[in-house]
């Protein structure tokens, strides 16, 4: 078995079991002199909401009209709407948000364009709009029309949830796809996190030819794109189901025969992971292929607190740091998220999308780019599924031999939580040594940048942490590691690091208070159903 999945359009739910392992195709040697960990089987079965064929929330204006004069869109502003526009707090659209505006949707004038916002600045490049007046927005299109109509948007609202560490996504032969950091694995300068599969890495985390590699679980996984080598190698994903099989592109399976890329996976937050090439035009299917470009690059200065740009693991090479990046609009074709609303063969109508993003290196072989399947957000919340889908090893057969491994088993995860400013919030954690209990140790860490980082919290050191609530710290993140037993053979998934757990604080008390809206709470969205209008 690879990886199966099953879909419920009425619920827009989708199952997908594995076993983890990349069959059909092959992975390489582990342990290996850079990864101590084997590659085990993962009774892999999550399910989440599918999103494919849509663009996330519909929102619409207070006015939901347009009227349209040669280059120039306006759309009317209640006093309500303004409250969308306004300081760039995170339940805001902020300014450089790239939104998507429909026009006259379900009708024969339908068009779809994404704007970018220039706040109250005014401009003339097609493409942006901006605030005229605390009454009207301006949209400059791109062609001259006299016209009225309706309209809707998608917003980035949304869109300001980090892309956590772990597992992000599945890929369809059922091995799942990582966050491009490495965390604080391989001992990076303090406070930063390795890039896991940076080409000039000065650590290797033992890594096949496939760009893959398991975890202290066992759970084989992806970080960046070489896994498309090996799929098409010998073509060996035309033997893996039809939809691989059916069609190919001068040879190539894992393409459409107009050349545009099959999908390769779903994302954990419903979207469709294609392959790196895409019709030049979002919404014109006939507009010929381009290769899908990231709009991130190294920043020229190094961050404050990095070690200079250099060439050894204690100055290591610029990118090789998550820190070292940062997103430019306009680099690329892709967003910030490392995709973009467009038609695709399987979505003709529009959809939202991630990209392998790759450039072609002298050989005019395909080169992996940062940040390679997903950028420093995601579109929509990620609902991973617990421990990323990795299940403990198996027991032996029972009838004697040895004993099962130990392992540590998590009882309660963290909780989010909600306090009121100068109040006492206390996170905790209870887990236990399988079959046999014994000593363990604690260590608790802080992200105060939405989950991108974690920071050791000094003397945070037993199975609950307790503190207390400051306005400033809404927003921040939570988790533990957990180690054991100690003073004897460590258990076969020690360290374990739990789920983030989220505070919220509400009213005003030893810092500037923050607004965060309901975009920055994970929602079970097998559970959840919203009115799309």
């Amino acid at each position: 078995m690879a990886g199966t999945a099953t879909y419920n359009p009425a619920t827009r739910i989708i199952d997908v079991s594995a076993d983890g392992l990349p069959n059909p195709v092959l992975y390489g040697t582990f342990p290996n002199a850079n990864n101590p960990s084997s590659v085990t089987e993962q009774d892999f079965d999550h399910d989440f909401y599918f999103r494919g064929g849509t663009f996330g929330v519909t929102r619409t204006f207070d006015t939901a009209t347009y009227t349209q004069n040669g280059y120039l869109v306006s759309l009317p502003l209640s006093a309500n709407d303004n409250t969308l526009l306004g300081t760039e707090s995170s339940g805001q659209i902020r300014v450089g948000d790239r939104i998507l505006f429909v026009f006259d949707k379900d009708t024969a004038n339908e068009r779809k364009q994404v704007f970018i916002y220039r706040g109250t600045t005014q401009t003339a490049i097609a493409g942006e709009f901006w605030r005229e007046t605390s009454n009207n927005l301006q949209l400059i299109v791109d062609f001259a029309s006299d016209q009225n109509g309706t309209v809707e948007y998608y917003d980035q609202r949304n869109a300001r949830v980090a892309t956590p560490l772990g597992a992000i996504g599945i890929a369809s032969n059922g091995v799942v796809f990582f966050n491009p950091s490495a965390g604080d694995g391989g001992n990076p300068p303090a406070g930063f996190n390795w890039n896991a599969h940076f080409e000039d890495a000065v650590v290797s985390f033992g890594d096949d030819n496939c760009g893959g590699h398991p975890e202290q679980t066992g759970q084989y996984h992806y970080h960046d794109t070489d896994f498309l080598a090996c799929w098409k190698s010998n073509a060996v994903m035309s033997t893996y189901n039809d939809y691989y099989g059916s069609s190919q592109y001068n040879g190539d399976n894992l393409r459409h025969p107009d050349g545009h890329s099959k999908m390769v996976g779903i994302a954990f937050d419903g979207f469709p992971i294609y392959g790196p090439y895409f019709y030049t035009s979002p919404w014109n299917n006939g507009s010929g292929i381009s290769l899908a470009t990231s709009s991130y690059r190294v920043k020229a200065e190094e961050v404050a607190g990095r070690p200079s740009y250099g060439t050894t693991q204690l100055n290591p090479p610029a990118g090789a740091l998550m820190q070292d990046w940062e997103y430019a609009e306009g680099l690329g074709v892709l967003d910030y998220h490392n995709g973009r609303f467009c038609v695709t063969p399987e979505y003709p109508n529009g959809t939202y999308a991630y990209f392998l993003s790759t450039e072609l290196d002298s050989e005019s072989n395909l080169k992996a780019i940062f940040p390679y399947l997903m950028g420093f957000t995601c579109r929509e919340s990620i609902d991973q599924p617990p421990n990323n889908g990795a299940q403990a090893p198996p027991p032996p057969p029972s009838g004697g031999g040895e004993a099962p491994p130990a392992t540590i088993q998590i009882g309660a995860q963290p909780a989010n939580a909600t306090a009121a400013a100068g109040n006492t919030v206390t996170f905790v954690v209870t887990a236990a040594i399988s079959p046999e209990d014994g000593p363990k140790s604690y260590q608790w860490f802080r992200s105060t940048d939405g989950g991108f980082s974690f920071a050791v919290v000094t003397g945070a050191t037993s199975n609950s942490y307790s503190f207390t609530a400051l306005s400033y710290m809404t927003g921040y993140k939570f988790r533990c590691v957990i180690a054991g037993p100690i003073g004897q053979t460590p258990a076969t998934n020690s360290p374990l690091t739990t789920e983030i757990a989220t505070l919220t604080v509400t009213g005003v008390g030893g810092g500037t208070a923050e607004d965060f809206s309901s975009t920055n709470v994970k929602l079970d969205s097998t559970q959840v159903s919203f009115d799309a209008t």
